[in-house]
């Protein structure tokens, strides 16, 4: 009896065991990866690092205006912005760097990539709201650090130039040990393309440093600019398309325009093109608008003039103005046939040629370095160009109509309202932060401004941090704007 009661009790708690055991695996989700691989975490990151067209972005750089009442239009009434652009995906890439570290030899190329995703991250916060948490940022698992301390904007910089540099140097000895990126849908592990992209990247940093290129002397900025371009070999950039960081679109991955049913409506009085941009292109007779844009309906173009068929809605007028004038024919639309031929569209490019050649201009027009800026002031509009696919004998007569000025003030708008021309429906909100940073162009006001009569500077921090963070928010608050925190406070970076 007692041998049989002994042996009841052995396989009850065996049983208790097993049942344990079994509650522990239920309790994992069957469809969750608990140990990914880099390139998974990797691919993650490039659709993190991506920026859609026709979004409200791009209606801010005012290159579109939504004019139907029911849709937001393009008030400027922000206040608040979040952290989870930013900072939700650097937690991906600590978390790369993690299972980078455990792979050992094959993960050392993901800890390279670690370093440029962080400095394109770290940017992407401090151009939007100014000091941010970054020597302390995402710690709180490793750390128990849940209330990080806001690092000056400048140091966010140079320790984002550090990285870059970094990233550039140990790319080459990957590239040069033959070394496989995997989960790379942009550059199919092209490790080549992708220090060109890390020294673009850099450029642009350098570009958006420059009203502080005079008073930090740590940054060196103009010495890392007239590096970049005196080292093509160390220092390689994206110079023609066939290089350019975009996002290709599929019948998976759809058009952002392309409509659900597959219908395509060739008419939208809701969203047309922007006056700021179309009146640009007017004036310099410029034939991207003519494939980008439809005429008018309502105008008569001049017959030794299509461009006078083409008009675009003001930034700065009420929806219902707007709305009016485009249903009476008096605002063009996009080119559907062009846009939306396919489900697949046209790429959206993050970074590119055109902004390279447009920065290496700007830099040689301000006296960073020697070089010929009316070189690199022409190709960035034949790389522009070319991208829309106008005919060679176009680009050459839109060249030699529109000369460069020289390096002087008007040399240097021919270069920046370029840059502007060229960013259209691509780089998120990087024509906003050119033209906050250069005053290029001037942005439309009027009676649709919901802040003032002011285009915004910044986006004030996130309402969740004063609950969570309040300390340090203050602190740097306090060091940055005396305390105040408004959208329209003027940040270090464009003082």
């Amino acid at each position: 009896m007692k041998t049989f009661q002994s042996i009841t009790l052995i396989l009850l708690l065996a049983c208790m065991v097993s049942a344990c055991k079994k509650i522990e695996d239920l309790q994992k989700d069957p469809a969750a990866v608990y140990d990914p691989a880099p390139k998974l975490i990797f691919t993650g990151l490039l659709m993190r690092a991506s920026d859609a067209p026709w979004s409200q972005d791009q209606r801010h750089n005012q290159y579109m205006t939504q004019n139907e009442a029911y849709y937001a239009g393009q008030p400027y009434n922000w206040t608040t912005g979040s952290y989870e652009d930013a900072y939700g995906a650097l937690r991906d890439v600590n978390r790369m760097e993690v299972e980078a570290q455990k792979a050992g030899e094959l993960g050392a190329v993901y800890l390279s990539m670690a370093k440029f995703f962080k400095a394109y991250f770290f940017c992407r916060a401090t151009a939007m709201f100014g000091d941010i948490p970054m020597s302390e940022a995402i710690k709180g698992e490793a750390d128990n650090n849940f209330q990080p301390k806001y690092d000056t904007q400048q140091a966010v910089y140079a320790q984002v130039l550090n990285w870059l540099e970094e990233a550039n140097t140990e790319l080459e000895a990957h590239a040069a040990q033959g070394a496989s990126l995997e989960g790379d849908f942009f550059y199919d592990g092209q490790i080549d393309k992708w220090r060109k992209l890390v020294n673009s990247f850099k450029l642009r940093v350098l570009m958006d440093l420059s009203k502080r290129a005079d008073d930090t002397p740590d940054l060196r900025v103009k010495e890392r600019f007239a590096e970049l371009l005196a080292n093509p070999s160390q220092f390689p950039l994206i110079l023609s398309n066939q290089d350019n960081f975009q996002l290709l679109y599929n019948t998976i991955n759809m058009y952002p325009l392309w409509p659900s049913d597959g219908i395509v409506i060739k008419r939208d009085a809701r969203n047309t093109l922007g006056a700021t941009y179309v009146d640009i292109l007017k004036e310099s007779r410029d034939p991207r608008l003519l494939i980008q844009a439809l005429p008018a309906e309502g105008l008569r173009a001049d017959p030794d003039n299509p461009f006078t068929a083409f008009q675009g809605g003001k930034t700065g007028d009420l929806q219902s103005t707007l709305l009016k004038q485009a249903t009476e024919g008096q605002l063009s639309m996009i080119n559907f046939d062009y846009w939306i031929a396919s489900p697949s569209g046209i790429p959206a490019i993050q970074l590119g040629a055109s902004e390279v050649q447009f920065a290496l201009a700007e830099g040689v027009n301000r006296g960073w370095a020697a070089g010929n800026a009316a070189e690199h002031f022409e190709l960035g509009i034949e790389e522009s160009m070319k991208f829309y696919g106008v005919p060679a004998d176009q680009i050459s007569t839109f060249l030699a109509g529109n000369p460069y000025k020289g390096n002087n003030e008007d040399g240097l708008r021919q270069i920046l309202t370029q840059k502007y021309v060229a960013f259209f429906e691509n780089s998120g909100k990087q024509a906003f932060f050119e033209q906050r940073r250069t005053g290029v162009p001037t942005f439309s006001v009027g009676p649709a401004n919901a802040n003032n009569n002011e285009i915004p500077k910044r986006w004030a921090y996130p309402t969740a941090e004063y609950s969570t963070n309040e300390a340090n928010l203050k602190e740097a608050l306090q060091r940055q704007f005396k305390g105040s925190d408004t959208q329209n406070d003027i940040m270090w970076l464009i003082k």
